[in-house]
């Protein structure tokens, strides 16, 4: 739980860094909701990719798309940091 808590944290810094920077902002978070979370990380990707295209000014994505998946990841139950752990163990 404690790892869904830190995990969640850092999700909205990086949402409040990201919609601080953007002329946009994005809709409302739901830290609770997996279905809702992957809307946002479809919709900021779509817009990452528009950006690139049409070549609009917007923050950097990456670090909250990370922060979504991950959060996703662990509210499926699925820690990739203890993933990371066990194989850089193995080698």
């Amino acid at each position: 739980m404690e790892r869904i808590r830190e995990a969640q944290e850092h999700l909205k810094n990086e949402f409040e860094i990201y919609n601080n920077a953007a002329t946009k902002k994005l809709p409302d978070l739901d830290l609770d909701d997996p279905e809702k979370l992957e809307t946002m990380l479809e919709f900021v990707t779509r817009r990452e990719s528009l950006k690139q295209l049409k070549k609009l000014s917007s923050p950097p994505a990456g670090k909250l798309k990370a922060a979504i998946a991950d959060t996703l990841l662990l509210l499926d139950n699925f820690d990739i940091k203890i993933s990371k752990e066990k194989g850089a163990a193995e080698k």
